[in-house]
């Protein structure tokens, strides 16, 4: 998604404009208790566990407003679906 579908003007253009990111990653790597916090986070903000999963979340009430389980990238996708689902999380 990030290389190809966030780089369409489409949704390139909504995202720079309108939205800030935040990544949330959990790898073997982590020490348990990073691993522990933040798939809890992960079950509470998403209510799933799927990667990539994408949230918009209301800075000012901290509710989701919109999900979207990725990917919508080539060959799933062509970013339209994302594109909208940003649309639609702005109103």
């Amino acid at each position: 998604m990030e290389v190809d579908v966030f780089h369409r003007p489409a949704v390139g253009g909504i995202l720079r404009e309108k939205f800030v990111e935040a990544r949330m990653h959990i790898d073997d790597f982590a020490h348990p208790e990073v691993i522990e916090r933040t798939t809890k986070l992960q079950d509470e903000l998403a209510g799933a566990r799927a990667t990539p999963y994408y949230l918009v979340v209301d800075p000012a009430t901290r509710k989701v407003r919109a999900r979207f389980p990725g990917p919508d990238a080539p060959p799933v996708g062509d970013g339209s679906k994302f594109a909208e689902f940003l649309r639609k999380a702005l109103h």
